[in-house]
């Protein structure tokens, strides 16, 4: 073997967890390399769902451009449905049972406006397959030379100190030495190394995918983000299926299509790969369609989460750490989370701007969000079965199957009332396709905050009504500023390089001076904004006038941001000792004592507050 190379991180995985975190960690400027087994990235369509709180992480880090110029535009996300089919002539074919509005639609309600005011951006859709290229192209522009597919790592050992990996390429083996390892692996190396078992209900259902070209331009409605069939003879929702747009281009136009099937972990029918296209021709009634089979794949349906995140020097992120049924679209916006909440702390643990067990909050933070999560996944995955009953679908009774769906349709008060109330009840899948407040109001009850003591609103239990909270542990609510030259979100006032963000206002004076000093003595940065309903010269103007609403604070107070944009501590009031709270906070959230941080190379070459 040839000398080994030393390295501050070093990631394992190039999937979309790995490429995101490779990303934001050459944001931050720390050293690492990126080894994927693999050749390419996926060349399956995955995942394909960016929510909210994923685009505007994505566009913190300036990675969102090309997604969005890629992805689909929002009307063609805006609705999903339930039908008897697509084709057909018959008295039961193309008839739509029930249709509502998705991720806040485009339709110009409440949900829509709330959609649009609570994050920089709306949310995107755009499938593995086009968006792991971008991931990579965007990783290796940032590192280049250092973001290695065709590299398999086959084992590591954590030495204490640092972490030895061992690395094969081209039938050669090369050893690194880094201070931390991740693990975006899905789970292939590190789980079992480190003992982080996943638990939880595995083998729920195997679901079949299959990627296909096919002109279904006649058919398919402009505004579905999905469809999904129920006509009685398919069987229950899950045996029946859903069909996904994947592009490139979006709406009817759509070029490519994912169609997903439900099995019982014992049906054998689920090998028979064969009779899938006929299946799907069956089932859209479109028997003479011209399909171009690209990929069919099968995967276990699951909800399990890691018994744990990390151990030493060696950390787990994505599949590796969390799996879930993929109603409400959480795996890949749970790992790019993931990636967000671990790059900071890496950052600031290799530059020696805080100690080791800054780190120790990653899992504390992250796997409390990961179960949630999951648990998520399987409640609005179990939520089908609700469907199943309201229609009456039974598994393996196709003729009862079938009569209850004529009688769904019979004209008469009736049959008005059956379908009145099978709509009603797939209103109740909203938990899947507009879980606003589960996306953008998760919180972290514990970790590398400090609180105040004040009690948070209480949180939707149907995840719907998301309501902004500076409360230590939340998301700093986006509101639009503007500086006098240009309009930014709360979401851009953190500098990539700084440690900290301090927010008050045209009374917080003291706090300016407070990390103007801490930041000066102890050689970070912190950044500083004051927010205020003016146009005076150094402020930034609340544009919609809804900081004031939002803040939290009385006159004079102030907020500590994370780099994640996660809000770390916060002082309802000027205080006197603003400079002693700062110093007291910081050192407490680096785990440093005010001694040490005074000592703290950070290796930057400049101090100071922007």
């Amino acid at each position: 073997m040839s000398k080994i190379q030393e390295v501050p991180v070093i990631i394992i995985g190039g999937g979309g967890c790995g490429l995101t975190l490779s990303s934001l960690l050459s944001d931050y400027h720390v050293e690492h390399l990126l080894f994927e087994r693999h050749d390419a990235t996926s060349r399956l369509p995955k995942a394909h769902y960016l929510n909210q709180r994923s685009m505007e992480v994505l566009r913190q880090h300036h990675m969102e451009s090309e997604i969005l110029e890629k992805g689909s535009p929002l009307w063609n996300m805006s609705q999903v449905a339930w039908q008897s089919s697509l084709g057909g002539d018959g008295p039961l074919d193309r008839k739509v049972i029930h249709k509502f509005t998705s991720f806040g639609g485009d339709d110009g309600s409440a949900k829509a406006e709330s959609y649009r005011r609570d994050a920089p951006l709306r949310s995107c859709n755009l499938p593995q397959i086009r968006l792991e290229p971008l991931l990579k192209k965007i990783a290796e522009s940032r590192n280049p030379g250092n973001v290695r597919f065709s590299h398999n790592v086959v084992d590591f050992v954590d030495e204490g100190d640092s972490v030895l990996v061992t690395v094969e390429a081209n039938g050669q083996q090369t050893q690194y030495r880094a201070q931390f390892l991740v693990g975006a692996d899905g789970g292939k190396l590190v789980n079992e190394k480190i003992g982080a078992v996943l638990e939880g209900p595995s083998g729920i259902a195997d679901m079949v995918s299959t990627h296909f070209s096919a002109d279904l331009s006649e058919y398919w409605d402009d505004r579905y983000f999905a469809c999904h069939f129920i006509n009685g003879s398919g069987g229950t929702v899950l045996e029946s299926g859903a069909m996904v747009p994947m592009g490139p281009t979006w709406g009817r136009h759509s070029e490519q299509w994912s169609v997903h099937f439900g099995f019982s972990m014992d049906d054998e029918k689920r090998h028979e790969e064969e009779a899938i296209v006929p299946r799907i021709r069956e089932l859209l009634k479109l028997p003479d369609l011209k399909m171009d089979v690209h990929k069919i794949s099968h995967w276990n349906l699951e909800r399990v989460l890691a018994s744990k995140f990390q151990k030493g020097r060696v950390f787990i992120a994505g599949d590796a750490a969390h799996r879930h049924p993929p109603t409400t679209g959480l795996g890949l916006n749970t790992a790019i989370e993931d990636a967000n909440n671990l790059a900071w702390k890496l950052t600031a643990v290799t530059k020696g701007l805080a100690d080791k067990s800054l780190l120790d909050t990653y899992e504390t933070e992250r796997r409390y969000a990961g179960k949630r999560n999951c648990d998520w996944g399987l409640f609005t995955f179990a939520n089908t079965v609700v469907i199943n009953a309201a229609v009456g679908l039974i598994k393996g009774q196709p003729e009862a199957n079938k009569l209850r769906f004529q009688a769904l349709w019979e004209d008469s008060e009736s049959g008005r009332t059956f379908r009145a109330q099978v709509q009603r009840i797939i209103d109740s899948q909203v938990v899947e396709f507009s879980a606003h407040d589960l996306e953008l109001g998760f919180r972290y009850p514990s970790g590398a905050i400090i609180p105040d003591g004040v009690d948070a609103p209480p949180v939707d239990p149907l995840g719907q009504i998301y309501t902004a909270n500076t409360g230590p542990g939340n998301r700093l609510p986006h509101v639009w500023l503007n500086d006098g030259k240009k309009v930014i979100s709360t979401h851009d006032l953190i500098a990539s390089d700084s440690t900290f963000l301090i927010i008050t206002d045209e009374s917080g004076a003291a706090w300016l001076e407070a990390a103007k000093k801490v930041a000066k003595s102890n050689n970070i940065k912190i950044s500083t904004a004051v927010i205020s309903s003016s146009n005076r010269n150094g402020t930034f103007r609340d544009r919609e006038e809804r900081w004031e609403k939002l803040k939290g604070i009385k006159e004079g107070g102030a907020i500590l941001v994370r780099p994640d944009n996660f809000v770390a501590a916060r002082w309802q009031k000027p205080s006197k000792e603003a400079e002693k709270e700062v110093a007291g906070a910081v050192a407490t959230l680096l785990g440093k004592s005010s001694e040490e941080l005074g000592r703290i190379d950070s290796h930057s070459g400049t101090n100071g507050v922007h």
